[in-house]
């Protein structure tokens, strides 16, 4: 049975361990029960200085040294000193003891090296020396673990060398340093670094890994009494080695840093050895072999695709080290410890439902043999395009090469909306209605398509309607933008194409009317539109946005009608190719805009209603209410077919395709039963205008008309926004 020793200051009556209370016994036994092989006590004075170190132990921690019998059995008397430094040192000089056999234990406050602090408890450590064969003694937590070993050991009949030697080896191999097994521990230290070094700090690290104080003196003196049994630790044991090991190993470049500052702040200069080497990735029971630098991998194609239907494929790996699919070779059942647990923000906890069941994610199930990895995608189950990715590790748990795989959405699928998700468009649809409505209105009055409005032109800029247009924006974009910055992190990252789509119609809006503008971040866009762009820079990043999502929309006739959140945010693909060609009318590349307009003619999902452009049955292709607060009871075609058709037309006049747009005109006039004159240009800015269709400010200036000055063709900044807003310049003229 192993023995364990607890010093409480020399107060031997409240020691009430069992096992001290044994060892007192044995002590005054007859010494014909000392284990054989010429090793007596001799009284005599004995140098001993060393280091204790868990981290280093703080000046003042108590240090005191027990004579021991050959069975290592309490005699003589205890001599007490303490830590000098806070590097842990300690100088005790000559002393006489009544034995070269000593049992040095020390209790203090200790720097942690995974944390970077101090100690807020203090820790017990021990160490068993005979000094008639060393006078320099460090106290560490290889010379604790050991211990209860070494007496066990000597117990059965071996020296203490003997006892000592393996103990040594059988504690170091435990964590696959056995290479270190002839480096006594009692000459090891965190400062010196060489091996030793980084055997003590590998083995430290992870005893301290996500433990408390408290926590800590308890799974050393598991390790311990495990170890004393029979030289080895428990499969629960080396359970929790190995999910020590797992954390601690994700983060060495920070350990070591931890360790070489503090010795800086007491005026060391130390290095820390590369500690990949001290810790056994692959398991096989030897640390460090597994590390190879200049590893060289090559993959046949690092991108595989999947229509919806999936499939399987292969690609050739090529390595000058080992791979493997799973990041460790796992004995003990305990997982993958690199895994970040879910964000529970409050943030993000309210898109939990966004979709209702929207079928299984992608199932990608993959095998890696004989450096081939083989990937099987079932046909998916949701609506939208899915990816994942394949991550091929080295025997250090490194990731050195990852596939990336996706597979096609069903646009088949129909969407459901949660409560959340629910919840968020209705709010998102909201402002955005809000937004268009506003800068609709104003732009009536200001072009004189509606005669009664106070909002006429010029503008100055303390002008209301143009401050209530360009705040309606605003929030609307900045709250849409919020959305996607949630979003764009989280399960739901395939709902972020719609509110995209929104922002770029309102962006585009906003750059007809006001030109320099800027692109907010968060939901408060006052204090993040920092920067005032070009009119050309925002819509080039309108385009590229608009670009990134084209996948993202069913290629089918829009059904909005109605504006039910699901069937808006069950955006019809149109709706983006309208989108996209007013960013390139704005640019004035009117090859480009034609060819997505032509696009939804020669779809046939259309036909021009003759109804007014208000009704919502007037072949619309994105149909909005318009809030009470700006006109009482209205609806809005936004984009319709009648507006297609007259861009279109638009776009071949100026293109010098006039022949091919006097038809479109011609269209447009018979199912509206109005008359053209036969001019196209100013047929078009008359039906636009009959019938009241929007954005009709932004043709007039393409096409200059309106007989505005050169000023008038841009509204002015707020002056609100302008002193909210370092950097921003007004609008010339203004």
């Amino acid at each position: 049975m192993s023995l364990v020793f607890i010093f409480i200051k020399m107060n031997f009556k409240k020691i009430l361990c069992p096992f001290i209370v044994a060892s007192l016994f044995v002590s005054c036994s007859d010494k014909n029960d000392e284990p054989s092989g010429g090793e007596q006590p001799k009284t005599d004075k004995y140098q001993l200085s060393g280091k204790v170190e868990k981290g280093p132990f703080v000046r003042g921690s108590s240090i005191s040294v027990q004579p021991l019998s050959a069975s290592l059995t309490v005699i003589g008397t205890v001599f007490n000193g303490e830590i000098t430094d806070d590097a842990g040192t300690f100088d005790l000089g000559q002393i006489e003891l009544a034995s070269q056999f000593v049992r040095i234990t020390t209790d203090g406050y200790y720097f942690n090296e995974v944390t970077g602090k101090l100690s807020t408890g203090t820790l017990h450590l021990t160490a068993y020396a005979d000094l008639s064969d060393r006078s320099t003694v460090n106290v560490n937590i290889l010379t604790h673990l050991k211990s209860a070993r070494i007496q066990k050991l000597m117990q059965e009949g071996k020296t203490f060398a003997e006892a000592d030697k393996q103990a040594q080896r059988e504690l170091l191999t435990q964590f696959g340093l056995q290479a270190y097994e002839h480096t006594p521990a009692e000459s090891m230290t965190i400062s010196a670094g060489t091996g030793g070094s980084g055997v003590l700090i590998a083995i430290s690290s992870i005893v301290l890994c996500d433990r408390t104080d408290a926590e800590i003196t308890q799974y050393l003196s598991t390790l311990s009494q495990d170890l004393a049994d029979d030289g080895s630790f428990s499969e629960a044991n080396m359970k929790t080695v190995f999910q020590g090991k797992n954390r601690v190993t994700q983060d060495l470049e920070r350990l070591s840093n931890n360790i070489v500052e503090r010795y800086s702040e007491l005026g060391m200069n130390v290095s820390v050895p590369d500690l990949r080497y001290f810790f056994d990735w692959n398991n096989d029971g030897i640390a460090g072999n597994e590390i190879k630098d200049n590893v060289e991998v090559k993959l046949s194609q690092e991108e595989v695709s999947f229509d919806k239907d999936g499939g399987t494929a292969t690609v050739t790996v090529t390595s000058n080290v080992p791979l493997s699919i799973e990041k460790y070779s796992d004995p003990y059942g305990t997982g993958d410890f690199d895994v970040v647990p879910p964000n529970t923000s409050t943030e993000e906890s309210m898109f939990k439902d966004f979709f209702i069941d929207e079928g299984k994610p992608i199932q990608c199930n993959y095998t890696f043999e004989n450096n081939i990895l083989t990937i099987k995608v079932d046909r998916t189950q949701k609506r939208a395009a899915q990816t994942a990715s394949i991550p091929l590790y080295d025997m250090m748990g490194v990731c050195r090469a990852t596939v990336h795989v996706s597979l096609a959405g069903d646009s088949s699928i129909k969407i459901k909306l949660g409560e959340s998700g629910e919840q968020v468009v209705t709010a998102s649809l909201s402002k955005f209605a809000n937004a268009l409505s506003w800068m609709y209105y104003v732009e009536r009055g200001y072009t004189g398509m509606y005669k009664f409005y106070d909002a006429t032109c010029p503008f100055n800029p303390n002008d209301n309607y143009n401050y209530s247009a360009f705040n309606a924006a605003y929030q609307s974009a900045a709250l849409n933008a919020n959305f996607i910055k949630i979003l764009q992190d989280s399960e739901y990252s395939n709902a972020v194409h719609f509110f995209k789509l929104l922002n770029a119609i309102v962006y585009t809006e906003m750059v007809d009317k006001w030109g320099r503008i800027g692109i907010c971040e968060s939901l408060n866009y006052e204090s993040s539109v920092t920067e005032q762009k070009s009119a050309e820079y925002v819509l080039r990043y309108l385009e590229s946005q608009l670009d990134a999502i084209s996948t993202e929309f069913s290629d089918r006739k829009a059904d909005n009608q109605t504006v039910s959140p699901e069937g808006m945010f069950d955006m019809s693909k149109d709706v983006w190719r309208i989108a996209k060609a007013n960013i390139y009318m704005a640019l004035g590349e009117y090859t480009n805009a034609a060819a997505y307009l032509q696009h939804i003619v020669d779809s046939h999902r259309y036909s021009v209603a003759s109804g007014n452009e208000y009704d919502p049955n007037a072949g619309t292709i994105l149909h909005i209410i318009v809030p009470d607060e700006v006109m009482a009871g209205h609806t809005c075609s936004y984009y319709s077919f009648a507006d297609v058709l007259l861009m279109l037309a638009e776009c071949h006049i100026a293109t010098g395709n006039e022949t091919k747009a006097t038809p479109l005109i011609k269209e447009v006039a018979k199912a509206k039963s109005l008359n053209v004159s036969g001019n196209d240009i100013e047929d078009i800015a008359s039906l636009r205008k009959q019938l009241f269709i929007p954005r009709y400010f932004a043709f007039q200036k393409r096409n200059n008309l309106g007989g505005y000055a050169a000023y008038q063709k841009l509204w002015p900044i707020p002056v609100d926004q302008i002193n909210l807003s370092p950097g921003w310049t007004q609008n010339p003229g203004y």
